[in-house]
């Protein structure tokens, strides 16, 4: 069945239905993901987007659940270049298969790369997977309104242990990759994972050694009750932010936000440390991030940037056990590079409590 990729300028994409029959409306993104299809689907901070992957052969070796990244995709719909018939192992299903099971339409067979011209062109843009592409479908897609409270949708809705018998880790849930928490289980934390809008108080009744405020979806300055926790603790546990955690840390101390024309969305971004002069690829997924107006003025120093746009991905406080990355360091999918970040907080918890 042909379906269309409609945004909401009027360009339009013909391809082939794949996945779930409903029609979706989301922001576009455009992935330049080779690989971990189905971290990717899973990845909470692309609640209420469709994702375009510009991969060849998607979903050719089935679809693994032991690689998930939440039990739940909640992105809006996936456009595909080509998608692979596979030789499904036994508790693998078929790509099409778990697009159905979850409810989430595809399309298939879309030229991902006049598309990502026209984004790369054209910036931001939504889109809407649809059976026409007549004008009423670009109408409606223009009037949609992008919900502001996608990390709600997202974040647990009670407090959950991820026993261990090492440091007392609070991880606040903006829409966490169960990569973090693998993470800090090969280094026998004691992790508990809290709600977005768990207050400073019932977190300190949990007496952690320190704090991760995960990745999540959406735009770090409408979660203010999160902010305002950050600014509540910072001064007393050492804090790791991750993702949107990261912009969340850089907004409790005044510093200023903006979208970004194209954002970050791979597997192998590099990144540059500031200090050692080092690359590193790591997996990116963001469209917000911090600008350098202002940054020594919150006592925050640039730890790390983009060298091909020079976006900001890391920032560290000049005085306080605060650091915090814009990518994702435990990867899932992309590189393992930077999973040694986990390494340095605890060290930094470490120091924080000999001092």
């Amino acid at each position: 069945m042909k379906r269309y990729l409609v945004l909401d300028d009027g360009f339009t994409l013909e391809g082939d239905s794949i996945g779930s029959p409903i029609i979706a409306a989301g922001q576009l993104v455009i992935s330049n993901n080779l690989y971990g299809l189905e971290q990717t689907l899973t990845d909470a901070t692309y609640n209420g987007q469709i994702i375009a992957l510009t991969a060849p052969a998607n979903g050719a070796s089935g679809i693994n659940p032991n690689e998930y990244e939440a039990i739940n995709p909640t992105c809006k719909g996936v456009i595909f270049n080509s998608t692979a018939v596979h030789s499904k192992m036994e508790r693998d299903q078929s790509l099409d298969e778990f697009l159905k099971n979850k409810d989430i339409p595809g399309i298939t067979n879309i030229d991902t790369r006049a598309l990502a011209a026209h984004v790369q062109e054209h910036g931001q843009l939504k889109a809407s997977i649809s059976d026409t592409d007549d004008e009423h479908a670009v109408d409606q897609i223009k009037a949609l309104v992008i919900q502001r409270d996608l990390v709600k949708q997202v974040s647990t809705r009670q407090p959950y242990p991820n026993p261990n018998s090492g440091k007392k880790i609070i991880v606040i849930d903006m829409g966490m990759k169960y990569s973090i928490l693998r993470e800090l289980s090969y280094r026998d934390c004691n992790s508990i994972v809290v709600p977005y809008n768990y207050s400073a108080a019932q977190i300190d009744e949990l007496n952690p050694d320190g704090i991760i405020i995960s990745n999540g979806p959406g735009n770090p300055e409408d979660v203010t009750q999160t902010i305002k926790v950050v600014e509540e603790l910072q001064n007393n546990y050492p804090l790791f932010g991750i993702g949107l955690g990261h912009l969340i840390i850089a907004l409790a101390n005044e510093c200023h936000i903006s979208v970004m024309k194209l954002g970050h969305h791979s597997t192998s971004y590099p990144v540059k440390e500031i200090a050692s002069g080092k690359i590193e690829y790591t997996n990116h997924n963001h469209i917000y991030t911090i600008s350098n107006h202002g940054i020594r003025d919150a006592n925050f120093i640039v730890t790390h940037i983009c060298p091909s746009d020079g976006a900001i991905e890391g920032i560290r406080h000049m005085y306080r056990p605060t650091f915090s990355v814009q990518f994702d360091p435990e990867a899932a999918p992309g590189s393992q590079d930077m999973t040694y970040l986990f390494d340095e907080f605890l060290d930094m918890i470490s120091s924080y409590e000999r001092a």
